[in-house]
């Protein structure tokens, strides 16, 4: 059998070759392949579905979840229930796909981007870019709730998405995908780390602070009197603003591994008397105790930079406009330290239907049915386009009012 997989079907196999989940090499590469049922002599589910075997659970496929193929021209479409073939207009560039293995190939990470800018909303197809270009992948199966596979080669690089994007230009979601690439941030190490950087970067259209660029991760040189004052001679913050020395650190629920303790704690508990139980709590006290003087000596040390890098929590992104009051501080921090105007990225951390629409934004990726209450909403909004802003300046009060632009 013969098949070139794409789209939503090609992110999941994506998603668990990075997370080896299944055996495969993004990096090898070939040109699309032309669909054949052979050695059968017509296509059917059950041969379908056996010469995908190799690909494992990601590649099973029903009407509620198509399987996403590509074929060079119409009559090459599978005519199948559970299938959903697109067809191709024009000509890749050579290796525009990835060689599964068994005569099965998928979009590439760089054409599955372009791809997905016709099904995805920006910030979510943002998200995606920030993920390709990361440190990190998403549960194929369950990209909101699943486990996240960490410490990872990126899948592709800005410069290799903006070739690709430019050199097909012809391709549908090839002009979204460029706009897209302009504010993607490479080298983010987990999601929530990519949501806050979505966020920061985002055009005010759809409810971002419009604060880029920034730098993912960037590497911080202590000098080499602080290095000998203290036990390591760089400092490493999660977001820099850049131009700025104002920055961010995203201080997870796993930051203190308070699970280990409570679990720990629950043991010594049903085992009173046992040393062995006894040790396991005491070890996860001291490791939660570690991380707490971490996080003070990296602030401490960041600070002594000369640099402002603010904390943002779980609770922060959870609470209704917690996100908002931590950057309404990044952007008064950012204004004093650097002398900048940023009058009109105040009123955007400070108009009450933006910051609805904003935490709706933030709760949209994440897992849980408050994600899809939230999505819903957002919908609605951009339905009736009220994040498309205008701004009336009130020269003599210094007042920034929004206004939606059905109302100019």
């Amino acid at each position: 059998m013969q098949l070139t997989l794409n789209s939503l079907t090609a992110l999941r196999i994506t998603r668990a070759i990075r997370s080896r989940q299944i055996p495969g090499n993004l990096e090898r590469r070939c040109d699309i392949v032309a669909p054949s049922p052979a050695p059968n002599q017509r296509w059917s589910r059950k041969g379908l579905a056996s010469g995908l075997a190799l690909l494992g659970h990601v590649a099973a496929f029903s009407e509620q979840r198509p399987l996403d193929t590509l074929v060079a021209s119409k009559d090459q479409r599978l005519q199948l229930k559970g299938t959903r073939s697109t067809f191709r207009l024009g000509e890749y560039p050579s290796g525009s796909f990835v060689d599964l293995g068994s005569g099965i190939a998928m979009s590439g990470p760089e054409l599955l981007f372009v791809e997905l800018a016709r099904v995805m909303d920006p910030p979510i197809h943002l998200l995606l870019g920030m993920e390709l270009c990361g440190c990190f992948s998403r549960d194929a199966e369950n990209p909101r709730g699943g486990d996240i596979t960490y410490n990872l080669k990126p899948a592709t690089t800005i410069k290799r998405l903006r070739a690709f994007a430019q050199e097909t230009s012809w391709l549908r979601g090839a002009k979204q995908a460029l706009a897209t690439i302009d504010r993607i941030v490479e080298n983010a190490w987990s999601p929530m780390e990519a949501i806050i950087a979505t966020l920061a970067v985002l055009p005010r259209t759809e409810l971002g602070y419009d604060l880029w660029p920034i730098t993912l991760n960037p590497r911080k040189e202590l000098g080499e009197r602080l290095s000998r004052l203290g036990d390591t001679d760089s400092r490493v913050p999660d977001i820099m603003f850049t131009g700025t020395a104002v920055g961010l650190n995203y201080d997870g629920e796993d930051h203190l591994r308070l699970v280990e303790i409570a679990r720990a704690a629950v043991a010594a508990d049903r085992d009173p008397g046992s040393s062995k139980r006894s040790r396991e709590l005491d070890r996860a006290l001291a490791d939660a105790r570690a991380r707490i003087v971490s996080g003070k000596r990296r602030d401490r040390d960041l600070m002594a930079l000369g640099l402002t890098v603010f904390s943002v929590t779980e609770e922060d992104l959870e609470e209704d406009g917690g996100f908002d009051r931590v950057m309404g501080r990044v952007i008064e921090t950012i204004e004093r330290s650097d002398a900048r105007n940023l009058m009109w990225h105040r009123s955007l951390a400070g108009n009450d239907a933006l910051v609805r629409a904003r935490q709706d934004l933030i709760w949209s990726p994440m897992p849980g049915p408050r994600a899809a209450t939230a999505r819903e909403r957002l919908e609605r909004w951009r339905r009736i386009e009220v994040h498309e802003l205008a701004v009336e300046f009130e020269l003599e009060s210094g007042n920034v009012r929004l206004i939606p632009v059905g109302e100019l």
